[in-house]
């Protein structure tokens, strides 16, 4: 699957085999230089070796963050 169609697919929020989140879920980034920020997903840039995930922080900066940093924070 190209980056662009990727892209779409998570846009469209269509199920992607290997990817636990969907498009504009807010999470917590739970690891890395960003760890303890929230923030809301926007895209996922590549499947391999993770999901990596272009995650908009609250601060308004965007930052690039695998899936095994991130925890899906509830709005319930």
């Amino acid at each position: 699957m190209s980056t662009a169609d990727l892209g779409q697919t998570f846009l469209n929020r269509t199920p992607i085999p290997g990817v636990r989140f969907q498009h504009n879920d807010f999470v917590r980034i739970i690891g890395g230089i960003h760890a303890g920020k929230t923030g809301s997903l926007v895209t996922v840039l590549s499947l391999s070796p993770e999901p990596l995930f272009i995650v908009e922080l609250e601060s308004g900066y965007d930052a690039q963050v695998p899936q095994s940093e991130l925890s899906l924070i509830s709005t319930q």
